[in-house]
């Protein structure tokens, strides 16, 4: 079974440099053109169908990726993290290190903890892994859960801080489950 992890594309919140989280705003230009463009790749990958989280920007990255137009399912699980209050405040807002660890310094009060994150998407994958052992999923969500997924496979860094497991828009990540 193999499992394809891509990062929505583009939108102007991350342009902005802001915190997109459950902020629900669709693609940009460049966003829905990194997406056709990633079309041609997938179009080349064997896959029996997509799962991606609810928000417009992964909804419509999935859409435009489809080469083979297979069923495209939502699963609320795929969402990012939740940053509460943080949704849409700058980057530069945050210790970006902080942020990202397992046990942050700060308490980023209704934001959801990394350690949540990791558990839902443990849990997500765990289900999936007995569901579907004989198929092979796109996967298509955010920035976060991608580093909640590359925590799964690869392990918790070392320093506890997954900020090192960037996922850029539209990359593609391939893994074996």
């Amino acid at each position: 079974m193999k499992i394809y992890v891509i990062r929505h594309g583009e939108t102007d919140v991350n342009v902005e440099n802001k915190i997109n989280a459950l902020n629900d705003d669709d693609l940009n230009e460049n966003g829905a053109n990194q997406a056709k463009a990633l079309r041609k790749i997938v179009e080349k990958i064997d896959y029996d169908f997509i799962i991606s989280s609810p928000l417009r920007r992964t909804k419509h990255t999935a859409e435009l990726l489809n080469a083979k137009e297979l069923p495209i399912y939502f699963n609320e699980r795929l969402l990012e993290r939740d940053a509460g209050k943080y949704t849409k405040a700058l980057i530069s807002s945050i210790n970006r290190d902080d942020w990202w660890r397992i046990n942050p310094k700060e308490d980023y009060e209704d934001a959801e903890t990394v350690k949540n994150l990791i558990l839902r998407i443990e849990e997500f994958l765990n289900e999936i892994k007995i569901k579907y052992q004989d198929k092979n999923i796109i996967l298509v969500t955010h920035g976060g859960v991608s580093k909640a997924i590359r925590c799964y496979f690869e392990g918790i860094p070392e320093d506890g801080n997954l900020r090192v497991y960037k996922h850029d828009n539209c990359e593609i990540k391939e893994y074996e489950l």
